[in-house]
């Protein structure tokens, strides 16, 4: 079995034993970089997010499949460390000009 499969298993768990991030390390992992999206689909379906990171307002889309719960948090441009980290210098140094 695939480790995203595992995770994921252990995140739903956590979050059905009534766990939240400040109570939970591994939930807390997770929701640094993703976002938990709890649906009831029996079919692929396609939801529309925003970009949480300060300074973006792009949106993307994610397809909600069934039987899973982790989606990206950022959109495509901003899904990488080190561009989040380039991002906000970016910001920072408008700020300063």
């Amino acid at each position: 079995m695939d480790t995203a499969a595992n995770i994921e298993r252990a995140l739903l768990g956590q979050l059905r034993a009534g766990h939240s991030a400040e109570t939970s390390p591994l939930i807390a992992r997770v929701l640094r970089n993703n976002q938990i999206l709890l649906h009831n689909f029996r079919a692929a379906s396609i939801k529309d997010c925003r970009c949480t990171l300060e300074g973006c307002d792009n949106g993307f889309s994610v397809l909600l499949i069934p039987n899973q719960t982790l989606y990206p948090k950022f959109c495509a441009a901003h899904r990488s460390e080190y561009r989040r980290e380039f991002h906000k210098e970016r910001l920072a140094s408008a700020a300063i000009a």
